[in-house]
Order: structure tokens, then C-alpha cells, then sequence
């Protein structure tokens, strides 16, 4: 088989100079010229001719001046957060998300909506394009480019294709997400799965920044998981990798949405908890919730069980560590498997984590092994139930901050600044 390199030509060295300046600002803010130029290696003259560029085109901009010791003080500088907006989207089971950032990942923007009323995939989708067209709006209403999107969604991705392959709680099967998407919004697309969008934005901006090896848990209606290896994303052969949550734990045990049964999501799933709740109470059990429902449990959500927990409710408690038993019998297997440095618990069930983490630690302690176990820590989401939409972000930031040159081009054609690129058709 004959192999096709590209070689170092002296634009791919230029492109490889310029992510690296702007990655080490989107680390280390503020820099001067003389310490970016220590930090990466590369001469005063090179680092300035690409902090040029960058700030011509607005990815930079200078802050003002910062003594550094005898001669004149340094100008330093730090991404512009100006420089562009980013969508961050988010299609969950019940529910849509959508964000606005500037560069620098700040939210300018949301809308969170339930979904559960809509009827159909057609219907989820449409909405979820409107909620998008809004955000397009407000980008482009700041007189900057949209720098592109990101969504995020509960199942198998086909990250080439930007297809949703199989989303089990969903029921969606082969939907060409990104196809859809691109008709009507010109810029960068990337479809990626909800717990991998998640791990990419606590990398980025959250509990996993100073992370290389780690596994982020993402507890909702679901179960899955994004796992990084050495500060990437680790997807398996076809893309699916992280679907921890239909791990076969109990051998006959309920029926999972997957066609399985006795999957890990169905010990430790939103809807595994408000079962042990209701459980309770319809066999007698007296249980604060009762009360904040009214008597009405098909009322019973995450947040109330949390709330009973908090006033004392031995049900909810006793519940909520259960469930707590099972995740860390589920972690202890991970860390078994891949010893991380770190595990990062999000999603709706983060919310409860004061009173599943005794039980997460206990069940990894006495279940994992001790070489492996002594040294992790577990950590709650930085960004809880937004993990995923800010992942989204990330997404999208950091392909620009890997192929800068790509986006600088298409902002100095005006292809992604004007809403005369895109057909806002309804």
C-alpha cells in the first residue's frame, strides 16, 4: 500500500507555530512575547511575526504593559475574547441545550428547554434548530464571527460522518446530524457523544485540566462514559468506545433500553433511583418525597429525591447509597481496567454526590486493586449538568487552536461573520 505524507512545507510549520502560541495562551494567560518565546522554544523574531498575525486577526489582543525587571516593561498578551463566538448544543434524552461563548468560552447566551412533550425525532431536531438559529442571531448581532458548532448526544457517533448511529434511550437510529445541521449553518460541525463532549470540556475548562489519563461518568437518563489516554480522547476501533453503561453487572437483571439486561445503567440510571424511591413507598414506606409531590409519584425527579435526602429523609438516603454502592462497584472495574489518575462524576446524578461519594469511595476501596485504588481521586463536574455543552465548546476551540490557520482564512473571507451565509429558512 502506498503511504502519502505531508510534508513540512513552510506553511505547515507556520500552522504548527501558531497553535502552539495560541495553545500556550489559552493555558497561561497573560504572556509577553519574550516569555512565549522561552515557553515554546522558538526565536524573538518567529514569535513575534505570529503574535502579529494573531492579533491582526484578532485572536489576541494586548492588555497593557507588566514590569518585567530592568528595561522596559513588557506588553502582554491573552486570547481575545472577542475574536469569535461558539455554539455549544446539547440534545438529551428529555431535554435541549443550547449555549453561546466568546473565544474565551465565557457563556454570552442559553436556553435549556424540556423536549419530553415533543413527538418524534423530526420534532426534537426542529427545535433544537431553532434554538440554534436564536444563537446564531446574538452571535452575529456582536459584530463577530461565529467561530462554529458543537453538539452533543446520548449514544454511538460516527465522528467522520457526523451520524448519530444508535442512541438507545432515544431510540434514534442512522440520523446524518451533522448533514442536517450543515444546510443551514456554513461553519466548522462537530457531532460527538454526550460523555466524550462532557470529558472534553472538564479537560478543558473544568476538574480534569491538569488530567492526562482519566474517565468522566456521565449518570442521567444514561450511563456512558468519555475516557481520555494520554490528554486524548480514547474511541475504539469504530468510534464507540466509553458505552460503560450497558456492562452486563447482573446476570438476569432488569431490562435495559440497549436489548440487554442487568446492564450497569440500570443500577445507577436517574430512572434507577426514582424506581428504589417509588419502591419504597408503595410498600409502605414513609418518605418525605410523598410530601413534595403530593402524593403524585410519578412526579418523582433527581432534584426532589436530593432535596428530601438533604431535610433528613432516610428513604431517599438509603436510595441514593445504593445507588452509590453500585457506581463504585462499576469505578473499582474502570480503574481496574484503566488505571486513571481520575475519575469525574457529572451529569444529573452529580447533583446528589454529597451522598453517593461515601458509598462510591467505600465499594472502590474494598473492590478495586489496593495498587490502583490508593492513589485515584474522584471529583465532581466543575460544570455538572452543563458538562456536555460546554464540551461542546471545547470542542470547537480546540480545533481551532490545532488548525488556526483553516479559521483565520475563513474569517478574513467573511465566510462564517454574516447571516447572508446561511438560510434561516423555518
Amino acid at each position: 500500500m502506498q503511504r502519502h505524507y505531508r510534508t513540512g512545507d513552510q506553511a505547515l510549520v507556520r500552522e504548527i507555530n501558531l497553535s502552539i502560541v495560541l495553545n500556550h495562551l489559552s493555558d497561561t494567560s497573560p504572556l509577553s512575547r519574550a516569555r512565549l518565546a522561552e515557553m515554546t522554544g522558538l526565536n524573538k523574531t518567529t514569535v513575534s511575526s505570529l503574535v502579529q498575525e494573531l492579533l491582526e486577526r484578532r485572536f489576541l489582543r494586548e492588555i497593557g504593559r507588566e514590569p518585567s525587571g530592568a528595561g522596559r516593561p513588557a506588553i502582554m498578551l491573552e486570547l481575545n475574547p472577542h475574536a469569535g463566538c461558539i455554539i455549544g448544543t446539547e440534545i438529551g434524552v428529555d431535554f435541549i441545550a443550547v449555549i453561546l461563548t466568546d473565544f474565551r468560552a465565557q457563556i454570552l447566551w442559553r436556553r435549556q428547554e424540556d423536549s419530553a412533550h415533543l413527538q418524534g425525532q423530526e420534532a426534537v431536531l426542529a427545535r433544537a434548530m431553532e434554538l440554534i438559529r436564536e444563537a446564531l442571531a446574538v452571535g452575529w448581532s456582536t459584530g463577530t464571527p461565529v467561530l462554529g458548532l458543537g453538539l452533543g448526544v446520548p449514544g454511538l457517533v460516527d465522528g467522520a460522518s457526523g451520524t448519530l448511529i444508535f442512541a438507545p434511550n432515544l431510540q434514534w437510529h442512522n440520523v446524518p446530524i451533522k448533514e442536517i445541521l450543515s444546510r443551514q449553518f456554513p461553519g466548522p460541525i462537530f457531532v460527538e457523544n454526550d460523555a466524550n463532549a462532557a470529558a472534553w470540556g472538564e479537560h478543558y475548562f473544568g476538574a480534569a485540566q491538569r488530567a492526562k489519563n482519566f474517565i468522566y461518568l456521565h449518570v442521567g437518563v444514561g450511563l456512558g462514559a468519555g475516557i481520555v489516554i494520554d490528554g486524548g480522547l480514547y474511541r475504539g476501533r469504530s468510534g464507540y468506545a466509553g458505552e460503560i453503561g450497558h456492562m452486563t453487572l447482573v446476570l438476569d437483571g432488569e431490562p435495559c433500553h440497549c436489548g440487554n439486561r442487568g446492564c450497569w445503567e440500570t443500577l445507577v440510571s436517574q430512572e434507577a433511583v426514582i424506581k428504589r424511591v417509588r419502591r419504597a413507598i408503595e410498600n409502605g414506606a414513609s418518605s418525605r418525597v410523598s410530601d413534595l409531590v403530593e402524593h403524585r409519584l410519578e412526579r418523582v425527579s433527581v432534584p426532589l429525591i436530593v432535596q428530601a435526602a438533604e431535610e433528613g429523609d432516610s428513604i431517599t438516603r438509603q436510595a441514593l447509597q445504593e445507588t452509590g454502592l453500585y457506581l463504585g462497584i462499576g469505578i473499582a472495574n474502570l480503574i481496574n481496567a484503566f488505571n486513571p489518575e481520575l475519575v469525574v462524576f457529572g451529569g444529573v446524578l452529580s447533583l446528589a454526590s454529597p451522598f453517593l461519594l461515601p458509598a462510591i469511595q467505600q465499594a472502590i476501596g474494598s473492590r478495586s486493586l489496593a495498587e490502583s485504588s490508593q492513589t485515584i481521586r474522584v471529583e465532581v463536574s466543575t460544570h455538572g449538568r452543563d458538562a456536555c455543552v460546554i464540551g461542546c465548546i471545547a470542542l470547537v476551540l480546540h480545533d481551532i487552536l490545532s488548525q488556526p490557520t483553516r479559521t483565520l482564512r475563513a474569517d478574513a473571507e467573511g465566510r462564517w461573520s454574516s447571516p447572508q451565509t446561511i438560510t434561516l429558512a423555518q
